[in-house]
This record gives structure tokens, C-alpha cells and sequence, in this order.
């Protein structure tokens, strides 16, 4: 027995709301626009290179040797 009053695509289990497959498709490109920042975040941060000051390497170096020293 088949319902009449509904239409052709609600019976089929299409979506009848074109402003919802509207959002689908920019859900989509926003998921698709934020993982292409994501990689040029990462790529741009494989660049970076930290070098500490050759004081901070002391300061660092001095405080392990004194704290060495104590135990």
C-alpha cells in the first residue's frame, strides 16, 4: 500500500529541501577549506627553526651541572 500524499523524492528518501543540501555542500567545503589550512599551517611551521642563544644554553647547562652537584 503506497502513501499518495507524500511526494516522489520523500518516497524514494531523497531529501526534499533543496536549502538542505545546500548546507551539506557547505558543511563540505568548509571541512575541505579547513584541512587545506591545516596543511599550509604545517608546512609553514616545518619551516620554522628554533636555535636557542648561546646564553640560555649556559644558563641551562649550569643549573643541571649545580643541581647534579647537590644530589
Amino acid at each position: 500500500m503506497s502513501n499518495s500524499t507524500l511526494p516522489y523524492s520523500a518516497q524514494k528518501g531523497e531529501l526534499t529541501d533543496p536549502s538542505q543540501k545546500t548546507m551539506h555542500m557547505q558543511e563540505q567545503d568548509f571541512v575541505r577549506e579547513e584541512q587545506q589550512l591545516h596543511l599550509q599551517t604545517l608546512q609553514a611551521l616545518d619551516t620554522l627553526q628554533y636555535s636557542p642563544r648561546p646564553a640560555t644554553l649556559v644558563a641551562i647547562f649550569d643549573y643541571a651541572h649545580e643541581t647534579n652537584k647537590e644530589r
